[in-house]
């Protein structure tokens, strides 16, 4: 994530920026609030003075001038006590087998060196449940949750302040205490049918100037692992599997149906249903312009006003690996929503799919990877359900503070699940 001055990226100058950049904060916010009291001065008129705050905050901060990129480490060997968790509960998920790796993604893992391994899961419990075991209760539906973060990021902790600038401090990505699991968290306390949800801490991505790690499939393998772990060792059917995706998570939703569906496995169905929120689709970005989400959004979400992303554009490289990009424009498993698709062995890129659910935010940058999501499934016959809140930000879905859409969209998916 290379900075405009590499000079601030050396000490003591960062140090010193870094200091003015915090303490600057003093004298905006005050002038800010001042600012956003009139409506008409807000990005959308009908957002209060704390999200229009919290959102401006946050642009400030990705246009911060340093390089605050992290290196992902290898993940603890240890597993996570009972004692460190509240309504959780902490496993470990073995990498998927041969009969599993195989089609284009076993191709592309050959070009990028990718194996299976083992990798850590948390199981998310309805507040005060007691855990009552591994094995699915007859009929049991649950969800596999997919973090996002653009392949690289850890969220960070749920209580922490919402706008804590991203390190990779944390135990783990998909850990409950992360702020992604505000997602799930909301759809156990809405739902009457779900009693537990998985998330899996796929492996995260590295780009240069650190050593590059973990490429396209890494994480998809992972995925992939945690649903056979549901399926298999759990014993949920695999109709009562909702797999559920945020931003990043979302393209992988897609890639593990795709997989499942291009190479059917008599052991391991697909998915009964999928979700998507604020999903990113096509890491090339190949609709930008006038009229497109991507220009009329970018000064109202929560990423910034610059048309550089040094969030995004490391998470690509560091998801291409040694890729030629003409994959990332045109590969179905890591684009599927890019104008220069390449669609699959039958002719179209969402046939044969499970039963969709689409959530996005009309105020955010990615609107349109969703919308056109929406448009294909519908033209190639997948039952979908587009939810799209006019005034909502990216990943609203894990914001509590970003109500009422928050919790009205939860609220709705809930609904949906319960009825399946």
């Amino acid at each position: 994530m290379a900075r405009d001055s590499p000079i601030l990226n050396r000490q003591p100058f960062k140090g010193l920026y870094l200091a003015y950049f915090s303490l600057s904060f003093l004298v905006k916010i005050p002038a800010w609030t001042i600012w956003y009291i009139p409506r008409s001065n807000r990005s959308r008129r009908s957002w209060s003075i704390k999200r229009s705050l919290i959102v401006r905050t946050a642009q400030e901060m990705f246009s911060c001038k340093v390089d605050l990129t992290a290196e992902n480490k290898p993940p603890s060997e240890e597993p996570v006590p009972d004692s460190k968790l509240k309504d959780a509960k902490f496993t470990w998920v073995e990498g998927i087998s041969d009969d599993l790796f195989v089609g284009e993604v076993r191709r592309i893992a050959e070009l990028t060196g990718v194996k299976p391994a083992r990798v850590a899961g948390f199981w998310l419990l309805k507040a005060n449940t007691p855990w009552k075991g591994l094995k699915a209760q007859p009929g049991e539906k649950t969800v596999l949750h997919l973090h996002g973060g653009a392949f690289h990021v850890r969220p960070a902790p749920a209580a922490s302040p919402p706008l804590r600038l991203h390190t990779r401090a944390q135990i783990s990505s998909a850990n409950p205490s992360d702020i992604t699991a505000n997602f799930t968290r909301g759809l156990l306390q809405h739902s009457t049918e779900l009693q537990r949800t998985f998330a899996v801490e796929y492996r995260l991505c590295n780009a240069a100037p650190f050593t590059p790690a973990n490429p396209f499939p890494a994480a998809l393998l992972d995925t992939l692992a945690a649903y056979r772990f549901l399926v298999q060792d759990a014993g949920f059917e695999p109709r009562n599997v909702i797999v559920v995706g945020d931003s990043a998570g979302g393209s992988l939703v897609l890639a593990l149906a795709r997989h499942l569906i291009e190479n059917p496995i008599p052991a391991l169905p697909p998915p009964g249903a999928l979700l998507t929120a604020s999903a990113w689709l096509d890491l090339c970005m190949s609709r930008r312009g006038p009229g497109t989400s991507e220009t009329l959004n970018g000064p109202i979400d929560i990423f910034g006003v610059s048309d550089e992303d040094p969030f995004a554009e490391y998470g690509v490289r560091g998801y291409q690996g040694p890729l030629d990009f003409e994959e990332i424009r045109t590969n179905r498993y890591i684009s599927p929503m890019s104008l220069y698709v390449k669609p699959g062995p039958d002719g179209s890129v969402f046939k044969g799919f499970p039963q969709t659910y689409i959530v996005a935010g009309g105020a955010e940058r990615l609107l349109d990877d969703s919308v056109a999501m929406v448009e294909k499934m519908t033209e190639e016959g997948v039952k979908v359900v587009s939810d799209i809140s006019p005034d909502a930000i990216h990943d609203f879905v894990v914001f509590t503070w970003h109500e009422p859409e928050h919790t009205d969209t939860l609220r709705r998916i809930a609904k949906w699940i319960d009825e399946m």
